[in-house]
């Protein structure tokens, strides 16, 4: 991958997951009232919503990472 893909990867995933955060900041009252319901699929909205912030934030940090040339080792064959 060339370091201008590298580095759009990195700042799209670094928006979503700073926008996640951001509505999770603003919307907090809101977003309790609905995780705290236990009719209907109200109860799966949690797990979803960790889900959702687990993935955005980890593709944010392996570009990240990635970026900075940290690498894992590779095992010996």
């Amino acid at each position: 991958m060339s370091r201008g893909h590298l580095y759009v990867k990195l700042g799209v995933s670094g928006a979503i997951s700073a926008s996640l955060y951001c509505l999770l900041y603003f919307y907090e009252r809101e977003i309790l009232e609905s995780f705290t319901r236990t009719d209907g699929l109200y109860p799966a909205l949690p797990v979803i919503a960790a889900f959702v912030f687990s993935f955005a934030h980890g593709a944010f940090t392996a570009y990240f990472w990635e970026a900075l040339g940290v690498t894992p080792r590779r095992p010996h064959a």
